[in-house]
């Protein structure tokens, strides 16, 4: 049974606080959302080894993801979220990633237009990983991957050092999926306790799997390294080929990511500079939480909308009337709340993290004379808790009414805590508001100009669990809009 389903399982079947074992230890899955609001916000941390319940690092690949936004803790923790408050938080600074957006998704449409014009279905899903890789590219490392280029012209494809970059992402990615995984990652989470003698197994005789993991962070970690060369040789005006990439927009040393963070390294205190290993995770993190998240929602709002006919029709008024032919800034999209709606339905549908992991601080009384010990696992079920028909009146039927204000608080939650689809509390998911904002740009982009429909071959949506929930493939006929 799949992870979610597996979950969600539980929590129909046990109530909103129950406990399962895996292996030796016993993880507590909570529903109730006064509890998952408390956890999120105050009494629980990310545990310690977060890491280790992805995949099985050793060496300075394991240093790289203890020192990641996702698992540092403290001044660590500070320093990475003060460079992405920097870069991609802040209203100017999202604004300023725009014409990035807007510039990949003209790249786009052609693909498009001629699926439109030939009438062959359009397995939309990888089409969009490509579009958000090539997007977080941009926006991460000012350099082009070339995966949005369709426009027919034989030109693409990423130059080698992106291209190098572009394998290592998407393998790292594909193998932090249970079924790719090394045969060391179920004994790593099964029994924590051996964890130092699991890695030095994996370090020493790696499976094929562990192999290609470890490879996989390896290239991303030298691509990085080339990627800080070039920025330094470019500050100090040296020529160069930009480590073999080709810069768009602002380039390396321009407004990405990557320039925010060895800005940082360049200037400012000693205590707040980040070190290369924490420069080399956080733009990973940018890039892995980047692209593959926010491809699968905007896969399952396009699945939702070819279902519902009638909302697609008002999302499309909504386009005509608020941007006509006009290019896109961040201004128009912020006039879009029925677009806005129908991502976030999306969103609580077929959320792309579906249970949040938090390690307690202290006792909790979860109520009934039960209490959860300090330093025990708890798992916030947050797809639960936004399918539950108790928060959420016909919680399977897609009614972005719900977070408008005609709904009037009629359609749900109850509770505000049972929408989280990018976490909440301190640690809620830094890149959300970008991740919107992309969002709402395809949509925009893909939607003013095309009407979509499920082609004949697309059955049910088939989702699977691996770093992220999303599903396996979305089938779309597309043709061209007539506008009112």
């Amino acid at each position: 049974m799949d992870l979610t389903a597996f979950l969600r399982h539980c929590t129909t079947s046990y109530g909103t606080v129950c406990k399962f074992w895996f292996g030796t230890r016993p993880w507590v899955l909570i529903s109730d959302p006064e509890l998952v609001r408390k956890l999120a916000n105050r009494w629980a941390a990310r545990p310690p080894d977060f890491p280790e319940f992805m995949h099985v690092m050793t060496g300075e690949n394991r240093a790289i993801d203890q020192v990641g936004i996702i698992a540092a803790e403290g001044e660590g923790w500070r320093k990475a979220r003060r460079v992405f408050e920097a870069s991609i938080i802040h209203p100017d600074s999202l604004a300023a990633h725009v014409p990035a957006i807007a510039a990949s998704l003209d790249r786009f449409m052609p693909l498009l237009d001629r699926h439109a014009a030939s009438g062959e279905p359009l397995e939309i899903g990888s089409r969009l990983q490509d579009l958000f890789l090539g997007m977080t590219g941009q926006i991460g490392y000012g350099v082009d991957f070339g995966l949005a280029r369709h426009d027919g012209s034989g030109e693409g494809g990423p130059p080698a050092s992106g291209a190098a970059l572009v394998e290592a992402a998407r393998d790292t990615l594909a193998t932090m999926r249970m079924e790719n995984a090394t045969a060391y990652l179920p004994l790593q989470l099964m029994f924590p306790a051996l964890a130092p003698a699991i890695r030095l197994l994996a370090h020493h005789l790696p499976d094929a799997k562990q192999a290609r993991a470890m490879r996989a962070r390896s290239r991303v970690a030298a691509v990085s390294r080339q990627l800080m060369e070039a920025w330094r040789a470019e500050r100090e005006g040296e020529e160069g080929e930009a480590g073999g990439f080709t810069q768009v927009g602002g380039g390396i040393a321009g407004s990405s990511f990557m320039a925010a963070m060895m800005e940082g390294r360049r200037g400012g205190r000693e205590e707040n500079r980040l070190t290369e290993l924490e420069v080399i995770s956080q733009g990973f993190t940018f890039i892995a939480a980047g692209y593959e998240t926010t491809a699968a929602v905007v896969s399952a709002c396009l699945y939702l909308l070819a279902q519902n006919p009638e909302a697609q029709d008002r999302l499309a008024a909504e386009l005509d009337s608020v941007l006509g032919d006009r290019p896109l800034t961040a201004e128009l999209l912020g006039q879009l709340p029925y677009t806005e709606a129908c991502f976030r339905e999306a969103l609580r549908i077929h959320t792309s993290v579906t249970f949040l992991v938090r390690h307690l601080r202290e006792d909790l009384d979860v109520g009934g004379g039960r209490v959860v010990p300090k330093n025990s696992i708890v798992a916030l079920a947050t797809h639960a808790l936004q399918h539950d028909e108790s928060q959420w009146p016909e919680p399977e039927r897609f009614l972005p009414e719900r977070f408008l204000p005609e709904g009037g608080g009629k359609l749900g939650p109850t509770h505000p805590a049972a929408w989280a689809p990018f976490g909440m509390g301190p640690r809620m998911c830094v890149g959300h508001k970008l991740a919107m904002v992309m969002s709402k740009a395809t949509l925009a982009a893909l939607l003013r100009r095309h009407c979509v429909r499920l082609a004949p071959q697309q059955g049910p949506l088939r989702m699977r669990t691996g770093l992220t929930y999303g599903p396996d493939a979305v089938w779309l006929d597309v043709a061209p809009r007539k506008r009112a």
